[in-house]
């Protein structure tokens, strides 16, 4: 594997981090002794919690985490209405690791292949 397919995998990894951390919490508010204190929903959470199991919970955040960051990626690949282009760089190397590369694309097979 060459040193920008790593940077790639590691872009992702940090990728597949956040959504991990943030679909664990918001499933584990679904407990009423949850303490929430990142939240200002905390009764929400409560009545969510009553009609859906944390692990259903935590497949829609996963689910909508990932299109959220795929979306975030489809706008570094140019699909959006910014006027201007976007770039990810090493600033180590002054290298672009999109540099040929649709990281919407490549995000959503890292996603595949590391279920």
């Amino acid at each position: 594997m060459n040193s920008n397919e790593n940077k790639l995998n590691d872009f992702f990894q940090q990728f597949e981090n956040i959504k991990q951390t943030y679909s664990d919490l918001s499933s584990s508010c679904l407990h009423k002794e949850s303490k929430m204190s990142w939240t200002e929903f905390k009764k929400e959470y409560e009545s969510i919690g009553k009609v859906i199991s944390p692990d259903k919970f935590k497949d829609i955040q996963t689910e909508l985490i990932e299109e959220v960051m795929y979306s975030i990626l489809e706008m570094l690949d140019g699909y959006s209405d910014l006027g201007f282009d976007l770039d990810v760089v090493d600033k180590q190397t002054g290298e672009s690791i999109k540099n040929g590369v649709q990281l919407h694309d490549r995000y959503r097979d890292f996603v595949d292949e590391n279920k």
